[in-house]
């Protein structure tokens, strides 16, 4: 793949409000076709850059500036069916991909990004920063064995956001299972727990995602992207990633640690918003705003008015992340009058890409056209011919 180091830019602060159903669309929005009518060409970027650490018991001792990369699809022209690329700028989505913070890289989300492409969207797959190495099946402790993480993102572990005010009441809220029944323990066992040392893999991950937004904001000149059409997909921590980008404010995971603590901020477009306008969550759930808010000295609910819409994918059968992780978000978001389609998708499981969405007429429908129904009624996109 060609790879392409894209310039950082400066540009003022552009908030995306939540978008509705529209009955008329201006003639100047992207244009989108339900068809698959263009080439795709594929090449690498570098987004940002961010601190990976190393260090016993998560001491944070050993850091290294690493690069943050991205797989980008452009549609290109087809010479099959000559369909002319639009002149205007393009939506975008943003692909997150899974691996509960620990294991998985950007090639995840191909599939859904030749679909989208094709059909005239700008794609960015991301890589982010994981706990690297992942679960010590050696170690005989529980199923999974402890977390071992022998590279990790850089987090804060002062507090509030570090193990100084955690208690036992996160067990409840997570199901941890840990020394010292914190989000961050020392050392991290999470012996039976899938989603156990919540700071340190999900920290960086979501960070790194909120980077990648304002990666495309600050860039959408030159990547010909309108930056009020930006959309979120993910898959099981990558949902709750994108699940994050929808509900989280604009200081979450920005601004817990200084330039001075982590100097690869400056690297990250910093006075560009981090909101997306909707977001595809597939056997994803609530950890990210439930875990920013226990965080918050405040106590502050994550979800809002501005919440992005959210449509939803999830296996009925689904033992890593139950569908029940979504009952209270799909809760907040009706109190708040935010769009939210849940499709609990029969006798599937987590990782259930191929399982269809059977809609209220008993048909059954693909997932990739189900999005693409989604989006083009809660974005403004003018749908063309072929």
């Amino acid at each position: 793949m060609k790879k392409i180091l894209m310039n950082q830019t400066l540009a003022l602060v552009v908030m995306v409000s939540t978008l509705t159903l529209v009955t008329g669309v201006a003639a100047g929005n992207p244009e989108v076709h339900r068809s698959a009518v263009y080439g795709v060409n594929v090449s690498q970027i570098v987004y940002a850059t961010g601190s990976y650490c190393n260090g016993t018991n998560f001491s944070q001792t050993s850091c290294k500036t690493v690069n943050l990369t991205a797989d980008l699809y452009t549609p290109v022209l087809n010479t099959s069916t000559n369909v002319p690329l639009p002149t205007g700028p393009r939506p975008m989505l943003l692909a997150i991909h899974g691996g509960s913070y620990s294991h998985g890289d950007s090639s995840e989300y191909k599939t859904y990004a030749e679909y989208f492409a094709a059909r005239g969207w700008m794609v960015m797959s991301i890589n982010y920063r994981l706990c690297n190495g992942g679960y010590d099946l050696t170690s005989g402790v529980g199923t999974e064995g402890d977390l071992v993480c022998h590279e990790y993102g850089q987090f804060p572990s002062h507090g509030p956001y570090g193990n100084s005010t955690c208690g036992s009441d996160s067990i409840a809220t997570f199901g941890l299972n840990t020394d010292d029944g914190c989000a961050l323990s020392s050392p991290p066992k999470v012996p039976d727990c899938f989603f156990g040392t919540l700071m340190s893999w999900m920290y960086p991950s979501v960070r790194d995602a909120k980077a990648s937004v304002r990666f495309i904001r600050a860039n959408a000149k030159m990547l010909n992207i309108d930056p009020d059409f930006i959309t979120a997909i993910g898959g099981s921590a990558g949902a709750c990633s994108v699940v994050g980008l929808a509900t989280t404010f604009e200081d979450d995971y920005k601004n817990e640690l200084t330039l001075a603590e982590d100097p690869t901020l400056a690297s990250t477009n910093m006075q560009e918003s981090s909101a997306i306008a909707t977001g595809l969550v597939q056997w994803g759930g609530d950890y990210v705003p439930l875990y920013t808010q226990l965080r918050d000295p405040q106590n502050r609910t994550r979800y809002s008015k501005q919440s992005a819409p959210l449509s939803t994918y999830h296996g009925s059968a689904d033992g890593v992340i139950n569908p029940a992780m979504e009952d209270q978000m799909m809760a907040a978001y009706k109190h708040n009058g935010v769009r939210y389609d849940q499709h609990i998708l029969q006798g599937a499981g987590h990782g259930a890409d191929s399982a269809p969405v059977v809609l209220p007429n008993g048909t059954n429908q693909t997932q990739s056209d189900n999005m693409f129904d989604f989006l083009i009624q809660v974005q403004p996109l003018q749908v063309v011919s072929p």
